[in-house]
């Protein structure tokens, strides 16, 4: 992390075991102050977990953990964080803005009317606050979640798959919504399945596989990491033969070949010392979900030979 930039979320070694099960393994992490950070890994992987670990709701292992500088269990360092874990469930009968003054009087007093109005404007209810939740779709129910989370000015926001469920127009409107909330110094923390939204929201993206972190960075840098390089030299065999060294390379049609991770300036470049420029080169960038999908799937074969299943189930590895 860059000097002068501050963590708001740093975990360090961190561990939660159920008997003999890890559900967290060692796991480091470091999200820094205004980001929007993706937390990803599949069913089971101890997203979930890491999260109530944050939240001081699951006590760790072992390691070590620091919210908005305090180390946790510090209940300082959890004044200022907000979290939609759960499915939010609401009175249907009442409306958004009378759910939110009644759950206002949970937790520490504060100015009731200025909070909730405050948090419905940050999440685009407005318009809609005095209208009755059963009318309310999914994804405005999210933002209500949303809202609910963000009426202490958190500086920290902690979201659990808050996408899932919601139709397109949801998913869209609830990422403008939350980057809008990182844009105003808020750093959030999400957990999520959907690759596309994170790809466009996420600053920066962990992957996490059987509790442990497998990679991290900006979504671009992950995407590039994987690139596939197509390319048509002027000897088939001999440059198959010289690239194979290095990367892993396949017949892509009658004339070209496919490397796979490999950089498209280096490897012509490595075939130019030897006389053997291609005469064509594509390059092709794998999308996040391709990445994901690529970092996981041991996991996944794992999970499938052993049943574990949810990532919600504290006792399957959260």
């Amino acid at each position: 992390m860059g000097e002068g930039v501050m963590e708001a979320i740093r975990c360090s070694g961190l561990s939660k075991r159920y008997g003999g099960t890890a559900a967290v393994d060692g796991l480091d992490l470091s999200v820094s102050a205004g980001q929007v950070y993706g937390f990803l890994g599949p069913n089971g992987a101890g997203k979930t977990t890491t999260l109530r670990m944050l939240l001081g709701l699951i006590r760790p292992t072992g390691g070590r953990a620091w919210v908005n500088g305090r180390r946790l269990p510090d209940p300082d360092g959890l004044a200022r964080v907000g979290a939609v874990i759960e499915e939010p469930a609401f009175h249907s009968w009442m409306t958004g803005r009378r759910s939110l003054e009644a759950l206002a009087w949970c937790g520490p007093p504060l100015p009731h009317a200025a909070a909730v109005s405050s948090a419905l404007d940050r999440t685009g209810l407005a318009s809609v606050a005095d209208h009755k939740v059963k009318t309310y779709s999914q994804g405005m129910r999210q933002r209500l979640a949303l809202a609910l989370a963000l009426m202490r000015a958190p500086s920290v926001v902690l979201l659990d798959e808050p996408m899932n469920g919601l139709d397109p127009a949801g998913v869209r409107e609830f990422r403008i919504s939350l980057r809008a909330l990182a844009d105003s110094g808020t750093t959030v923390l999400v957990s999520s399945h959907q690759m596309a939204e994170v790809e466009q929201l996420c600053d920066r993206v962990g992957v996490i596989k059987n509790g442990r972190m497998v990679a991290e960075g900006r979504p671009q840098d992950l995407t590039t990491a994987v690139a596939r390089v197509v390319l048509a030299p002027p000897d088939l065999e001999a440059a198959r033969e010289l690239l194979a060294r290095y990367f892993t390379v396949s017949r892509e049609g009658p004339a070209t070949l496919l490397v796979q991770d490999g950089d498209g300036r280096a490897v012509n470049e490595m075939l130019g010392r030897s006389g053997m420029w291609a005469h064509q080169i594509r390059v092709e960038r794998s999308g996040l979900e391709h990445v994901f999908l690529e970092l996981t799937r041991e996991a996944s074969h794992t999970e499938r030979r052993t049943g574990v299943e949810g990532d919600g189930d504290a006792t399957a590895a959260g």
